[in-house]
C-alpha cells in the first residue's frame, strides 16, 4: 500500500518551458556557446542548482558575460520566464491526495534553485489564497539539501527524513533517469510524459 508520495517539480507540478530563457538571455547578448553543456554558465547553473553560489553571484556572473548591457534584474526575470505556472487542477490533487484516507506524507523532492521555488512559492504556492503547507509535508530541493537528482544520496535522504519504508512510497518525476534511480533505491515511481497525467494516473487509486 502506498503511503508516501513525492513530487518532482518542474515538468510534473509546474509547467516549465526552458527554451524562454535561452532566448531571453541571447536577446541580452549571452553568446549562445556560453548555453551549451559544459561550458561555464552551465556549470555555474548547475551550481546554483545545488546551492554553492548565491543569486546575487549568478545573476552578476551571467549578466557580465552578455554583451549588451544586463542588470541583474534583467537576468532575473530572464530565467524565472522558464517557469510557466502551476494549474489548478494540479494544486486541487494535491489537496484532495492529502486529505486520502491511508496517506501519511505528500512531499516535493526537486532539482531547482532560489530563484525558480521564490517564483513558485510566490505565484502559486503561497499565493491566492493558497499555503505552501497546504500542499507539502515535507519539501526537498537540490539547493538545501546539497545534493541532485540522479544521485541515489538525494532519495536516501528524504527516506530517512520522512521516516518512511521506500516500497510504500512512490516518486513522481519526468525524467526516466530519475525515476531509475528512485526504482534502484527501492521507491515506486512514475514517470510523467506527454501521454502521462499524474493526476489522471493518480485518480485511478481509491478515494483520489
Amino acid at each position: 500500500m502506498l503511503k508516501n508520495y513525492i513530487f518532482d517539480l518542474g515538468g510534473v507540478l509546474l509547467d516549465i518551458r526552458l527554451q524562454n530563457a535561452y532566448e531571453r538571455f541571447t536577446a541580452l547578448g549571452l553568446p549562445s556557446a556560453e548555453l551549451a553543456q559544459g561550458s561555464c554558465v552551465y556549470k555555474l547553473l548547475e551550481e546554483y542548482q545545488l546551492g554553492y553560489v548565491t543569486t546575487e553571484n549568478f545573476c552578476k556572473q551571467i549578466a557580465d558575460k552578455c554583451t549588451k548591457p544586463a542588470t541583474p534584474q534583467d537576468i532575473e526575470q530572464a530565467w524565472n520566464s522558464i517557469c510557466i505556472g502551476v494549474a489548478e487542477r494540479k494544486l486541487q490533487a494535491l489537496r484532495r491526495l492529502r486529505k486520502k484516507e491511508g496517506v501519511v506524507t505528500v512531499s516535493l523532492l526537486s532539482n531547482t534553485n532560489a530563484l525558480h521555488w521564490e517564483c513558485s512559492c510566490k505565484n502559486w504556492f503561497n499565493a491566492n489564497g493558497n499555503k505552501l503547507e497546504d500542499f507539502f509535508d515535507k519539501i526537498f530541493l537540490s539547493q538545501d539539501l546539497h545534493l541532485q537528482k540522479p544521485d541515489p544520496e538525494i532519495f536516501k535522504a528524504a527516506i530517512r527524513e520522512l521516516g518512511a519504508t521506500p516500497a510504500e512510497t512512490i516518486f513522481i518525476d519526468d525524467s526516466p533517469v530519475n525515476t531509475a534511480a528512485a526504482a534502484a533505491c527501492g521507491l515506486k515511481t512514475l514517470t510523467v510524459t506527454a501521454d502521462v497525467d499524474w493526476v489522471e494516473e493518480l485518480s485511478r487509486f481509491p478515494n483520489f
